[in-house]
């Protein structure tokens, strides 16, 4: 769906194209946050999940071509040896604005959900 404005576009269609996006960007959030929420639920029942986030983030701290990210691969390595898993379950659900950067780069593998499974 392309949203951008047409050329001489009346400030009705305006009005529309920016409601359209702000739509948009509700049903993006509102999938993350379902996504994160089944995340925290996941990891919560697959304690072996814990252990592939440590190698996930070893593996990328130690490279050099994902320096831009090492800020928050530091952050998730001492959060992964010092929290608990349901600590570390509570971090994703948790929607403040002060978790959100740690929730964008959470190291924790997608899983599938019942809802894609069922599709």
């Amino acid at each position: 769906m392309n949203l951008g404005a047409p050329l001489n576009a009346v400030p009705e269609v305006m009005v529309a194209l920016r409601a359209e996006k702000t739509r948009q960007a509700r049903i993006i959030e509102d999938r993350e946050k379902i996504r994160l929420l089944e995340l925290a639920d996941y990891i919560s029942t697959h304690p072996e999940s814990l252990s592939q986030a440590r190698i996930y983030v070893d593996r990328f701290l130690n490279s050099p071509a994902h320096s831009a990210l090492h800020w928050a691969l530091h952050e998730w390595d001492e959060i992964l040896r010092e929290r608990s898993i349901s600590e570390i379950a509570d971090l994703l659900r948790d929607q403040s604005e002060g978790t959100r950067h740690l929730r964008e780069t959470s190291p924790f593998a997608r899983h599938q959900s019942a809802s894609l499974d069922n599709a």
